[in-house]
């Protein structure tokens, strides 16, 4: 069974989800447009017409590293935090033109900051119960 308690497995869950969304960036073609140029020869154009797929892929990469700081500094976890975070992050990720991927990746946001907030304040109240 998977422990969701320990940043480690959202850590690896989110470095899964980098690798799709890298994959899935790569092989769609919506994301440029490839032409020939007189002057330059080649030319390559990005077709961004929203922030929401750079927002959702943002948050992707703030929680990796948030879970790979929380893994270092060896924080517990709360599960049901960090089970609505991946929860949200999959369908902000899979959900690349979607006007609902705002809202997913806003609230995967908030569920990363508040599952910092609870690991911290756990860490806090780990080591005061120690000194006692």
């Amino acid at each position: 069974m998977i422990d969701f308690k320990k940043p480690r497995n959202p850590f690896i869950f989110t470095f899964i989800l980098i690798i799709l969304t890298i994959t899935y960036v790569i092989s769609d073609d919506r994301w440029g447009n490839f032409g020939m140029n007189k002057t330059v020869g080649n030319a390559w154009d990005f077709n961004f017409t929203s922030i929401t797929p750079v927002l959702s892929v943002l948050v992707l990469f703030i929680s990796f590293f948030s879970y790979g700081i929380m893994w270092f500094f060896d924080l517990k976890l709360n599960k049901t935090f960090a089970l609505f975070n991946l929860a949200f992050l999959i369908p902000s990720v899979g959900m690349m033109s979607s006007g609902v991927q705002f809202g997913y990746s806003l609230f995967a946001l908030l569920m990363l900051a508040v599952n910092i907030a609870y690991a911290i304040g756990f860490k806090k109240y780990d080591k005061k119960q120690n000194l006692q």
